[in-house]
């Protein structure tokens, strides 16, 4: 089922086409579809050592290929400086018959997804998260601030997106709850001082994850700097009780960051609870049982 306006689909022939094309060292390689909740690419397994990534809705803009190089870029810039893997830039590829915009083709990091990982001790889970993320933030910025990229590529602020999605899901959630949760974070100290590296969506299909430890980071996006409490999505997104306590403490971050924290969870969540509550039952799924747990809080 469709999610956005504009959205295309291609098939793996199409891609393996494709990469025979532009990619002639990986032509010939079995190519297959690979279920996925995300929202923004199509995933193809190429091999055994690479992945193809066809956004769902193409573009041939420039700024569409520039914002790839720039993923690209950040890409090479993390390997080797994070506790886990990332994969590595491959091929930029061009338009092909069927699909009008630009792709990529990446290594593959072995491992399951977090979404459909069984089984992970959550505590364990809480301090290896915390070790990616401080990691992260520990990059040099080198005097990049704000930019608006990515969630947290910004203060957090109230905007008529967050009261909107809470009124359009008011059949799913309290919204009066919803409200109290949102202003409280809004309440919060802001972040002072300059905007600092942050991944934005370590949601739980981004985590990879090998014999129940934390392995991998994939859908590298371009950099984005802002407020570190953007990170702290996972609290809710991905942890309950004890290992949420865990992995507060394992971050090592103050009270008006935590609630901060809350706050872009909560964004992410209300947005996506309306957006895709019957386009994409896995991040509805995801989105709900978010709020829940803020909503607990």
């Amino acid at each position: 089922m469709r999610m956005h306006p504009g959205q295309v689909e291609v098939d793996a022939g199409q891609v393996a086409a494709a990469i025979a094309s532009q990619v002639p060292r990986l032509a010939g390689l079995p190519v297959r579809p690979l279920e996925s909740a995300g929202t923004v690419v199509a995933p193809f397994r190429v091999g055994e050592s690479y992945l193809a990534r066809v956004p769902l809705v193409p573009s041939a803009e420039p700024d569409a290929r520039d914002r790839l190089a720039r993923e690209a870029g950040n890409a090479r810039f993390l390997a080797g400086r994070l506790p886990v893997e990332v994969p590595r830039p491959v091929h930029l590829g061009e338009p092909f018959a069927g699909y009008p915009g630009w792709w990529s083709v990446w290594t593959w990091v072995e491992g399951t997804s977090l979404d459909r990982a069984d089984g992970v001790d959550q505590s364990v889970l809480a301090d290896d998260l915390a070790s990616l993320l401080r990691a992260v933030h520990a990059l040099p910025t080198e005097g990049r601030d704000w930019n608006g990229i990515g969630r947290g590529g910004r203060p957090l602020a109230d905007t008529d997106w967050v009261r909107s999605s809470i009124a359009r899901s008011a059949h799913l959630i309290d919204a009066p709850a919803a409200t109290a949760v949102w202003e409280r974070a809004l309440a919060a100290p802001q972040h002072r001082g300059p905007a600092g590296y942050i991944h934005g969506d370590p949601v739980p299909g981004n985590l990879i994850v090998r014999d129940g430890r934390l392995a991998g980071l994939v859908d590298i996006a371009e950099p984005s700097f802002g407020d570190p409490a953007a990170d702290l999505v996972p609290a809710w997104a991905v942890f309950e009780g004890d290992a949420r306590a865990r992995f507060r403490t394992a971050m090592g971050i103050d009270a008006a960051a935590w609630e901060r924290g809350r706050g872009w969870a909560f964004e992410m969540a209300i947005g996506a609870l309306h957006y895709y509550e019957h386009t994409n039952p896995v991040f509805f799924a995801q989105a709900l049982r978010t709020l829940h747990r803020l909503l607990a809080a």
